[in-house]
This record gives structure tokens, sequence and C-alpha cells, in this order.
């Protein structure tokens, strides 16, 4: 951002050195113009990665994570006491086709994944909370969730009754 003030100052400087842009008008179009083309660039900053990783990064999906991140991943979604397992984990698109509605995803989840866990569903976006015998079974739990059609999000907030290893 700092830059973005300094490139403005200097441009405006720079400008009325110039003696054909004495003028109001020819002045206040240069510098329109010059505005425009760095809210332009701005805005487009985080499409051109400039061989920056951290801007690649900002659009990459949950399957560009190598095994190690992953892990990591994993681990931090287990609460320091292990008897919790939370996060909110992103689904990949789905053809509108396909896709099921609020109350047929929460019926499904409810018949045929696993009765003892509570639901909310609003817009594709589901929540998951409840308690369950051990980690496994709660990471299955957000797996099947994420295939059923529809699902955009899974925020999940699982008690285990056996503590995570």
């Amino acid at each position: 951002m700092f830059l973005v003030f300094f490139l403005v100052s200097t441009i405006t400087v720079l400008l009325m050195k110039l003696p054909f842009l004495k003028s109001q008008r020819f002045l206040s179009s240069a510098l329109a113009a010059c505005l425009v083309g760095i809210l332009l660039f701005g805005n487009s900053v985080a499409a051109l990665t400039l061989n920056l990783p951290q801007l690649a990064a900002m659009g990459a999906s949950d399957s560009a994570l190598d095994q190690r991140q992953r892990v990591i991943d994993e681990d931090l979604k287990i609460d320091p006491t292990k008897l919790r397992y939370r996060g909110l984990e992103y689904v990949q698109f789905q053809p509108e086709a396909e896709r099921l509605t609020d109350p047929e995803i929460k019926s499904l989840i409810k018949s045929d994944i696993n009765p003892e866990v509570f639901a909310a569903v609003a817009s594709g976006s589901v929540q998951i909370f409840g308690n369950v015998q051990d980690i496994d079974i709660a990471r299955d739990i957000v797996t099947q969730i994420k295939d059923i059609p529809g699902v955009r999000e899974v925020m999940f907030d699982i008690g285990l009754e056996v503590k995570a290893e």
C-alpha cells in the first residue's frame, strides 16, 4: 500500500513539472488516468502471482496441500484436550443439476451417515455437532458429508469419547 501512495505522489509531482500540463484540464485528466491505472493494477495484482508464493497460495484449494501440510492441518483440527474434533472444510465445485436441497441434505445425514450427530444446513453450508466414539468415526462423518451433492462447506465441532492419538 505504501508503494501505491509513493507512486501517486511521485507521478503527481512529475506531471506538475511538465510545461504542457500547466492547465487545469490536462492535469486533472492525466491524474485521473494515472489513478485508474494504479487501481486496475492494484485489483489485479492477486491474479498476477509475480513469482511470489504467498500470492500464489491465496487462491489455492485444500487439494493443493502436500502430505506434510495435511498432517499439520489435521493436527490443528484436534483441540489440546484431544476430546474435540473441530474445523471447516470446503467442497470442490459441483454441477447445479446434481445438488440436493437443504432438507434433503439434512435428512440424508440423519438417515444414512450418523443419526447421533446434529446437523444444521443452510444454502449448502453444513454445521455438524454431537459426540462420537473416536476420531476415525468423526473423520468418516466429515468425509461422507463432503461427498453429498449440494454441500459447499462443512463446519464441524464433534466431541470424542476416546482421546485422539
